[in-house]
């Protein structure tokens, strides 16, 4: 079998669906511009996370425990 991942307008979806499904295709996945906009923000926020590592490891930024949030130091 081949994989191929293409964009579609929302209308199309369901006719592309039965076609493949006619096909004896599979749909694997199917996602809206909503769903890449949550997966674009986490994967955003996970780079902005590491940024933050590595400064802490460089020494450009301070390390704060969990016992220095709760104790507002």
């Amino acid at each position: 079998m081949t994989t191929m991942i293409i964009q579609v307008p929302w209308k199309a979806k369901t006719k592309l669906s039965a076609i493949v499904k006619d096909m004896r295709g599979e749909i694997i996945s199917i996602s809206t511009d909503k769903q890449a906009a949550k997966k674009a923000s986490l994967l955003n926020q996970i780079k902005q996370g590491l940024e933050e590592v590595k400064k802490i490891q460089e020494g450009k930024a301070k390390f704060y425990s969990i016992s220095d949030i709760f104790d507002g130091k």
